[in-house]
């Protein structure tokens, strides 16, 4: 869509299966239509490492990096990105987070961007699509159309991230990405020219209603309540997929609660909290070298993993050591 000098366009936007990351990643594609286009979904524990490789994929040095709904915790990270300015490159860096707009000073992001933004005003999508449009006010009448075009499709993603809810389908698109997989949505979304679901993401919608479904009856037979000293509840438990949805029905109706899945998909912990709840959940992530928002972040803790094999050792190394009848 922009010029017709040939650009070489890396996007790295958060993954694997976030619908606003999903969205980011796609309205930089559709502004840059015609280009060559090179996207990678990443997880926050990720972030590091995709964006430390990222090298240099045109012949002139004339490439743009756009991160989008994902920031970085490694000063090497900077340098690298730094680096990469310095022979030529433009980067972007667009994110909505919390964990990333309080550290918006912090070393690793000493960084001579092209453009940043960084809020929580809006979702990463619509940040994304806004700075896009102002980057594109040179455009002709009929490229702008053909832009503007793609706004619905980045309201779907910031009503669900911002729990706004005054779309009622836009749960229905993330559940949707999350089953058919951000990298194949992406892909299906690009195609797409006004937001009607392709019959690709209507099967992963349904099929995704049920796997949902199973995920929330784990979650609830696995799930223990924690009494905290300062008044809260601390409720956990394992879920497969779907964290957001499952944690919606775990607060629902809660008081002072913060849920904490430890997802056995992705190994990763999603952390949620009740409408009530006044704790900064992105604090808690940060501590675990996680991110995200006051009221719904993400982390690691490795150690996890080992967790079931552990206590199935312990259950049935009980058995098994006592004396046969």
């Amino acid at each position: 869509m922009l010029g017709k000098t040939s650009r070489t366009i890396q996007i790295v936007s958060h993954g694997p299966s976030c619908l606003d990351g999903v969205m980011a990643a796609a309205a930089v594609a559709r502004f840059y239509d015609g280009h060559k286009v090179f996207t990678t979904l990443a997880g926050n524990n990720e972030a590091d490492h995709t964006i430390g490789n990222l090298a240099l994929r045109s012949e002139d040095n004339n490439d743009e990096i756009w991160i989008t709904d994902l920031s970085w915790n490694s000063p090497a990270t900077g340098a690298h990105l730094t680096e990469l300015s310095e022979r030529g490159t433009q980067i972007y860096w667009i994110d909505h987070h919390r964990t990333a707009v309080s550290r918006a000073d912090a070393a690793e992001f000493k960084v001579p961007f092209a453009g940043k933004v960084l809020s929580e005003q809006y979702s990463a999508a619509r940040l994304t699509f806004n700075f896009l449009k102002e980057l594109g006010r040179d455009l002709s009448e009929e490229q702008r159309a053909e832009f503007d075009a793609f706004e619905p499709f980045v309201m779907i993603a910031d009503d669900h991230d911002r729990w706004v809810h005054q779309i009622p389908e836009s749960s229905q698109w993330a559940l949707a990405v999350q089953t058919l997989g951000g990298t194949a949505s992406y892909r299906e979304i690009l195609k797409l020219r006004e937001p009607r679901m392709s019959r690709k993401l209507r099967a992963a919608f349904e099929s995704g209603q049920d796997a949902m479904r199973r995920s929330l009856e784990l979650a609830q037979a696995t799930m223990v309540d924690r009494k905290l000293d300062n008044g809260n509840t601390l409720r956990t438990a394992c879920c497969f997929g779907y964290s957001s949805e499952v944690a919606a029905h775990l607060y629902k109706g809660q008081t002072h609660t913060v849920v904490a899945l430890f997802d056995l998909r992705s190994q990763g912990v999603s952390l949620r909290r009740s409408s009530d709840s006044d704790v900064d959940l992105s604090v808690l992530a940060q501590h675990f070298g996680g991110g995200g928002h006051a009221a719904a972040s993400g982390l690691m803790i490795p150690d996890l993993r080992r967790v079931p094999a552990e206590r199935l050792a312990e259950i049935l190394g009980d058995q098994l050591e006592k004396p046969a009848p």
